[in-house]
């Protein structure tokens, strides 16, 4: 059983925010984990962006006490404000993939609060945490009583009601915001006020529910630890349906350095040429040359869900001795070669994991192996944010 309630986020002042001819496309970033250099530095320079939020500059506890003087300023500017009416919020984003491409998707989900379980029984996650990360979460969020970002989180739907529900709300009369980000892509905010038969519908949907980690495994993690230390048990998150039809699921392919890669590969999997037109489980490339990975007939495990999928081996043989200075991840298979091409290494073009396999690897209480998922787009961070000690 999940449950769910309604809040009062804070949020950027629209208002104040077109009085200073600033756009809501400049204080929006990526969450704090997918931010690269060349992005941080176009990013920090955009008055009130939230990186300074998300992922404060400075070194060591500097840091965390910069982001507290950025937030006091924004708060006694009223740059950012808090939301009088407690409600939860749609959040669609209407995005292209391939990126610049012609194909639209949009995903729909809602911000609300969750009730936290720290004993994992009904939020499932689905990879392990590190403690570096969680550290500077903790840092962050002990700092500032504020949760920056919400966890990403999955619910099965599977007759399609709260999807079809949240399509429904999201309709002009709710609407709060829109606005299109550098690339384009648009983004709205719905709310839906706390009393109506459609939220009173929303709460009970969920407590037959359980919902499943898609992203944001450390901001959950040391979210609910420090939510027991104030005493309090809900914190701020994202839900999607596992239904939506622009919830999309990206592979995360590898490229390896070794000299003994390929002995490790050949004592794993059959390897077979390929004709360039099958859509196999694994691609195996190196110099210029693609073939077939097969996991070995005598490998093969009677139990499915997870040791039969073809990642989790590599990870648990090939990859296994490999340092991660030795390991290149990209969801893009043309970056993996050019990586293996530049450095003579080896590329793994990997399939996507399914929707279905990752519910039952999940309800399984297994784990992924680092980097299997990758759900796109990530959930930008700067549209809410929660005084934890509300």
């Amino acid at each position: 059983m999940v449950e769910i309630k309604e809040f009062k986020p804070i949020l950027y002042n629209k208002e104040k925010l077109e009085k200073l001819n600033i756009e809501f496309k400049d204080i929006i970033c990526p969450p704090y984990d997918v931010i690269s250099e060349q992005q941080y530095k176009s990013l920090i320079r955009k008055k009130y962006n939230f990186v300074n939020l998300e992922l404060p500059k400075g070194k060591e506890n500097k840091k965390y006490q910069n982001a507290k003087k950025f937030l006091s300023n924004l708060k006694r500017y009223k740059i950012l404000i808090k939301q009088s009416a407690p409600s939860i919020y749609i959040y669609q984003h209407k995005f292209s993939y391939p990126e610049g491409s012609n194909k639209y998707y949009t995903r729909t989900g809602i911000f609300c609060l969750i009730k936290s379980d720290p004993e994992y029984k009904t939020i499932l996650p689905h990879e392990q945490t590190k403690p570096k990360p969680l550290q500077d979460r903790l840092n962050l969020i002990s700092t500032l009583n504020l949760q920056t970002s919400a966890p990403f989180f999955l619910v099965e739907d599977k007759d399609k009601k709260f999807y079809n529900k949240l399509l429904e709300l999201a309709n002009k009369k709710n609407l709060i915001l829109s606005f299109k980000d550098d690339k384009s892509e648009e983004h709205k905010i719905y709310r839906v006020i706390v009393g109506t038969k459609e939220f009173i519908w929303i709460k009970r949907f969920f407590k037959k529910e359980i919902l499943f980690i898609a992203d944001g495994h450390h901001r959950y993690k040391v979210t609910s630890e420090y939510l027991k230390n104030i005493d309090k048990n809900y914190l701020m998150g994202y839900i999607c349906s596992f239904s939506d039809d622009g919830l999309l699921i990206l592979p995360t392919h590898r490229a390896v350095l070794g000299k003994y890669v390929l002995e490790e590969v050949k004592n794993y999997f059959d390897i077979s040429l390929w004709d360039g037109k099958t859509k196999p489980k694994i691609l195996f490339y190196h110099n210029g040359e693609f073939k077939i990975l097969n996991l070995k007939t005598n490998l093969k495990n009677s139990d499915k869900t997870l040791k039969n999928l073809e990642y989790v081996v590599l990870n648990e043989t090939v990859f296994k001795n490999l340092s991660k200075e030795q390991i290149f991840y990209h969801q893009e298979m043309k970056e993996v070669i050019n990586f293996a091409d530049k450095y003579n290494g080896f590329a793994f073009i990997l399939p996507a994991v399914t929707k279905d396999e990752f519910i039952k690897v999940v309800k399984k209480s297994l784990v992924f192996p680092p980097k299997t998922t990758y759900f796109y787009p990530k959930v930008i961070s700067g549209l809410f944010c929660y005084d934890l000690e509300e």
